[in-house]
């Protein structure tokens, strides 16, 4: 179901650390081919991830009429639980210390590739907003629709900055600039709240599925 999928991938879609991934390469050498090898790494990931997890949830059982593959509402309580962990650990884990601005060098392509293979990667809000999708049963067409259209949500941190930077480079820096330290201060709270509020929805709705 895509409208319930679409709260989380917009949680999923808040990472700090890609924001200052995308700030930094786009403050060294080569900052546009360099911001654009990581994007594409990171969609190429999780797309890639997004197809097969819908591919496989929507496999993972039969419903009453022994034709349709449905969702197990058990998975919506381990989603939840482990979206809530995850915010747990988040909340006890300490404060990292400001970061300082990246100096104006070159980086490698192969290590903007592997920082787009590592941010790419799934996390819990984005594993709950495919998980959503497959509840849904959707057919092929719309399954391609949903992932891209989640996929596109999830990276909007480095879309955004990126597309700012082709038409205000100037400008985009110093918004990043202000992003940057906007986050430093209020991310962690951000992301916290987003773990309950998410996290307790799944839970919820796994508990109600298996009543």
């Amino acid at each position: 179901m895509l409208w319930e999928a679409i709260p989380s991938a917009v949680a999923a879609a808040f990472s700090p650390s890609t924001l200052l991934i995308v700030a930094g390469l786009l403050g060294m050498a080569h900052p546009l081919r360099n911001a654009v090898v990581f994007l594409i790494t990171a969609a190429t990931v999780t797309l890639t991830v997004g197809f097969v997890v819908v591919e496989v949830l929507t496999g993972t059982s039969v419903d009453d009429s022994g034709k349709h593959p449905t969702v197990p509402p058990a998975i919506d309580l381990v989603i939840g639980l482990v979206i809530l962990a995850f915010g747990v650990y988040v909340a006890r884990r300490p404060p990292r210390p400001p970061k300082q601005k990246p100096e104006q060098r070159e980086m490698r392509l192969l290590v903007v590739v592997g920082l787009g293979l590592l941010l790419g990667s799934p996390s819990p809000f984005y594993l709950a907003s495919l998980h959503s999708v497959a509840k849904g049963n959707p057919s092929g067409a719309a399954v391609v629709f949903d992932v891209i259209l989640l996929a596109a949500i999830v990276l909007l941190m480095a879309e955004l900055p990126i597309l700012y930077y082709v038409f205000a480079p100037e400008r985009a820096a110093a918004a990043l600039r202000t992003a940057n330290a906007w986050l430093a201060r209020n991310g962690r709270t951000i992301g916290l709240s987003a773990a309950g509020i998410v996290g307790t929805y799944f839970v919820v709705s796994g508990i109600v599925g298996l009543a």
